[in-house]
């Protein structure tokens, strides 16, 4: 059915969801009957299933879309998502964090895109973020794209082959385009998403570089606006370096999207080379940060990218070491890269 489902995924969020719902309820030019929202209260130990249900009821107005809460017990974002999927009524999927707020046209531009560009299997939009203290020192010159907010791209529209990829908050998927992945080509996600506190992450960007594989298109556009509340405490270094080091475990995960179509098992896609080739980055980058720290005296926000590299190679060397050469292989054996 022609329409966008709404998934919200939740862990403990009694919290956040009340300007989430209410922003969606906001929403203007798209009929009751194109769209729905979906909370997936996703192994919260909190009240969020109830908390959803009461605020839905106190506040729903006839022209209200179809709402619905649903448990799904196995955590993680991934998990959470896949039940969001499998419950929607309509042809594409939202997927709303529950930290997001979408603009009142958010869906109507989404659904004008959509209609115009037959061939879309995903679309991103544009996060304004909200900061719940002062802005950090050189928010916009290092940590933005971090914390899925800004331009996701030099230019707007089609983005298959250059970025290849948008972050999972607002992302529009094409539900006929992730059906195909799973029933032609028995796609599984190789990433977990985030699991309670654990920040592994990348399930998104996986998502789009398999979309892409099969001949759809991945989309971005700064119209598809919404703000992306940011708690004080994301912004300190220390979950800086936490989710760093997340992005780390997640690559290895990710290696087969990668690999040399003429010769995909080679030396530099053998883990001890990979394994090696992050000790050699620690180290250089290690020398660097303690130049600039110690001699240089410059802030830990001045030399983010440089702790960036650090915790990124570290999770990668970890997840590296653990699997092995596991997910290149498994990779090799599937019908998504038999495409190549």
């Amino acid at each position: 059915m022609n329409g966008i489902s709404v998934i919200v995924c939740c862990y403990n969020s009694v919290s956040r969801l009340k300007p989430t719902i209410e922003h969606l309820q906001n929403q203007i030019n798209i009929a009751v009957g194109q769209w729905e929202i979906l909370i997936i209260d996703n192994a919260s130990t909190d009240a969020t299933f109830e908390f959803a249900n009461n605020l839905w009821q106190n506040s729903k107005t006839a022209d209200s879309p179809n709402f619905r809460v649903i448990k799904e017990a196995t955590p993680g974002l991934t998990a959470a998502r896949m039940c969001g999927i499998k419950n929607s009524s309509f042809d594409f999927l939202l997927f709303c964090d529950d930290d997001n707020w979408l603009s009142n046209n958010y869906l109507s531009d989404a659904l004008g895109i959509i209609n115009n560009n037959p061939n879309v299997g995903i679309i991103g939009g544009y996060g304004l973020p909200v900061f719940e203290g002062k802005e950090p020192p050189l928010f916009w010159e290092n940590q933005y794209h971090t914390l899925a907010v800004g331009s996701q791209y030099l230019q707007e529209g089609n983005i298959t082959n250059t970025r290849k990829v948008v972050y999972g908050a607002g992302m529009i998927v094409n539900k006929k385009a992730f059906a195909e992945l799973v029933d032609e080509y028995e796609f599984e996600f190789q990433t977990t998403g985030r699991i309670g506190t654990s920040l592994v992450s990348s399930e998104d960007h996986e998502l789009c570089l398999a979309v892409g594989m099969i001949g759809y298109e991945v989309l971005w556009y700064k119209k598809l606006q919404f703000y992306h509340y940011i708690p004080k405490s994301r912004t300190e270094i220390k979950y800086y370096k936490k989710l760093f080091l997340g992005f780390g475990l997640s690559s290895p995960m990710l290696i087969g999207y990668y690999l040399d179509r003429i010769n995909p098992i080679n030396l530099k896609n053998d883990y001890r080379y990979i394994a090696s080739r992050n000790i050699k980055k620690m180290i250089s980058i290690y020398i660097k940060i303690f130049y600039q720290r110690i001699i240089l005296q410059k802030s830990e926000y001045q030399i983010l990218h440089l702790l960036q590299q650090l915790y990124s190679n570290l999770g990668s060397f970890k997840t590296t070491i653990k699997v092995k050469n596991r997910i290149r292989d498994s990779f090799l054996k599937t019908r998504l890269y038999k495409l190549n």
